[in-house]
């Protein structure tokens, strides 16, 4: 089956397009990785601005890297320094750490020269100071950070309120933390009560009232107490959307509802949700969208599908690229060299000799004059100059 990782490969190398961010990532254990500690960055030959909708350069190419606005401010980075400005091009926080990522709840996460990580607010003034090794963003009040081999959770005053004593930990989403201890799976509250004891293989996170967990090799759905309400019959599955989920057995997709009942056959190599109450299927390396009632939304297969963002999904026919609505129905021929989500109301689309931006309805109203450029993001787009 073709994968959206080799059509994006491919047109790297077509339109010389970098299109991976420097933010950490995390490995497939769910470890933080960070660049080597003894990375330099050289000075950049295309400089970084900011243009808004209108394509006007509101901030000039000054930066030799960059990323996109949040909360009201942009990380920049001058030779190897990272700093922040505002959206007047204001450097508002000095280019002075070596490491620095967005704000998210009102702090921001920097690296020092010292290798610590801590965090400061939208002053530059750090809330909480840099002795971490390694720490992430905040999400619903707490960040997680790893101490001496395990994982635990601080809250905003910088203070361990969930000790490290966990293999991994995943991010607070709907009030439940994942954990891993002695290769077994868990969720605890923010308070560090264990809600669901490590006793699985695998646990998704809570969709819909229902957690997808793994047992002996088999997935099925428990509730927050642990209780299977589906039972562990599937070779894999995906989380709750919409009332539904997408479960595999025997090589084959189909779709269960909430009360384990398949209502779309195990019939598809792949399902997934696409949109609001739109899946997306392939069989035989083509793609389709359906109604839960098996209905077909497109009247025709594609070679790809995107997942819908802001009632519009990219689709590929051949090597060209174009857009559809909500009903399946194109909005664009397939005529671009790729495209990518909408966001802000508009999407980035790759032609010869850049990249332009098209609005909801397919009309291009930002040339394609940048060699990269990227999505959007409370207001302003960050473009790099030739």
């Amino acid at each position: 089956m073709k994968s959206i990782q080799t059509t994006l490969l491919l047109f790297f190398f077509l339109f010389f397009f970098l299109t991976c961010e420097n933010s950490p990532q995390l490995d497939k254990n769910g470890n933080i990785q960070l660049p080597s500690v003894d990375q330099d960055f050289d000075k950049s030959e295309n400089k970084w601005g900011f243009i808004n909708k209108k394509g006007d350069v509101v901030i000039k190419g000054n930066y030799d890297d960059a990323r996109n606005f949040k909360e009201g401010l942009a990380v920049v980075r001058k030779i190897g320094k990272w700093g922040y400005i505002n959206q007047k091009g204001k450097e508002v926080i000095r280019a002075q750490y070596k490491a620095a990522w967005s704000f998210s709840e009102g702090v921001a996460r920097v690296l020092t020269f010292d290798e610590k990580m801590g965090f400061i607010d939208s002053t530059g003034e750090f809330v909480i100071a840099p002795e971490f090794d390694l720490v992430e963003d905040f999400h619903e009040g707490l960040a997680r950070f790893y101490e001496l081999g395990a994982f635990g959770f601080i809250n905003k005053k910088g203070e361990k309120v969930i000790p490290a004593t966990y293999d991994q930990v995943s991010n607070f989403k709907n009030g439940f933390a994942k954990i891993r201890y002695i290769g077994k799976y868990g969720m605890i509250d923010p308070q560090g009560n264990t809600i669901i004891k490590t006793e699985y293989e695998y646990l998704g996170i809570l969709k819909n009232g229902l957690i997808r967990a793994k047992q002996n090799g088999k997935f099925g759905f428990i509730d927050t107490n642990g209780n299977w309400i589906i039972e562990p019959i599937y070779d894999d599955a995906k989380d709750f959307q919409y009332e539904y989920a997408p479960v595999l057995k025997n090589e084959k997709h189909g779709i269960i509802n909430k009360s384990g009942d398949l209502v779309v056959p195990l019939t598809y190599d792949e399902i997934w949700c696409s949109g609001e109450k739109i899946w997306a299927v392939v069989k035989n390396d083509k793609y389709q969208l359906i109604n839960i009632d098996e209905s077909k939304i497109t009247s025709k297969s594609y070679d790809m599908l995107y997942s819908f963002s802001e009632e519009r999904a990219g689709y590929q026919e051949g090597y060209l690229w174009g857009f559809l609505d909500e009903r399946g129905k194109p909005i664009t021929p397939p005529h671009f060299g790729l495209v990518w989500d909408f966001k802000d109301g508009l999407a980035r689309a790759a032609f010869r000799n850049g990249i332009g931006f098209i609005n909801p309805q397919g009309k291009l109203v930002l040339e394609p004059k940048w060699v990269d450029a990227r999505d959007f993001s409370e207001g302003l787009a960050r473009i790099q100059f030739y």
